[in-house]
Formats: C-alpha cells, structure tokens, sequence
C-alpha cells in the first residue's frame, strides 16, 4: 500500500499534467521536486496502473457528431451485463454506466443529426433484447466536460476533505 506521502507525490505530479500534458519530465522535476527520473517511473507506473491516461480530446461537433444524446436504460431481470456489453460496443456510443435507480443503465451517444439518433434508438437500441424501458435526453449545452474536472482542481488544489484514495475499494488501484 502506498503512503500518504507517496499518493501526494503523485497527485501533485497528476496536477501539474493536467495544467500542461506536454511539458517535459525535467520541467515536471522541476516543479514538483523530484528528480527526472523519478517523476518518469511514477509517470510509467501511474499510466500502468489505469491512475493516469493521456488522450486526444476533440469536440464531437467538430468531428461530425453535434448530437450528444443520453439513454437512459432499464434492462430486463439477468439483462444488464450482456447490455452492458453491446453498448460498449457500439461506435455511437462513447460511455456506459452502470447506474442506481430506476434505470440501470446510461449510455451516452454522439451523433451526426438528429435523424441518425433517432434511427439509433428506435432501430438498434429499441430492437436489443433485455431492453425493457429507454428514455432518450438530448443535450442542448454542455457547460463543463468530464476532463475539465481536473483542470479544476489543479488550479485550486482543492481536494474532498477527508478523501482517501485507500478507503474507496473501487477505486482503480486501491488496494483491498
């Protein structure tokens, strides 16, 4: 298990990558106190152990997709893994939550009109078997991003009081 000293480490390394992902090893050195090296291995095993990704994030509209749709999912008793699944799967679809509530399942699809995420739901949503009720909810403005969180909290440093990475077992890479 690592300690607390080490998980901070971490963070701040995390922290400073989310303000500039392309600065360099001896520049995150630099800033974090740390030797290039070190903050090299952290970055490896952080990216290996699923703490960390680096990604391309394009806006959807620019690349033809202006529709962003959640379905929200209430699979049939037995069904919702096997959904799960075929969502994942599906091109259109860019999450799948496995949620609480009167529904079991939200999905969230981006499309390139109206009409093609109609099509989506009516004929291949629709049409899966376990599905047993589906809502669909077109956004009509996305004020803040899933990524963008980080951002946020990079700038102020401000964390969750009493937040620790080991009492959550779901968390990726806690240890249980």
């Amino acid at each position: 298990m690592a300690s607390k000293s080490s998980i901070e480490k971490d963070r701040s390394i995390i922290r400073e990558l989310v303000q500039d992902p392309r600065q360099t090893n001896v520049a995150l050195a630099a800033k974090v106190g740390l030797s290039e090296g070190s903050v090299r291995r952290r970055v490896e095993r952080l990216v290996t152990e699923g703490q960390l990704q680096f990604a391309a994030i394009p806006s959807a509209a620019f690349m033809g997709r202006p529709v962003h749709t959640l379905f929200e999912i209430q699979s049939a008793p037995g069904a919702t893994e096997r959904l799960i699944d075929k969502l994942a799967g599906m091109p259109e679809i860019a999450y799948v939550y496995h949620v609480t509530g009167q529904f079991d399942i939200i999905a969230v699809g981006y499309f390139a009109s109206s009409n093609a995420m109609r099509r989506f739901w009516t004929e291949r949503l629709g049409n899966l078997d376990g599905v047993m009720e589906s809502r669909s909810v077109m956004v009509l403005r996305v004020a803040k991003r899933a990524h963008e969180w980080a951002r946020d909290i990079a700038v102020t440093g401000d964390e969750e009081a009493g937040w620790d990475a080991e009492a959550d077992p779901g968390t990726p890479g806690a240890d249980t």
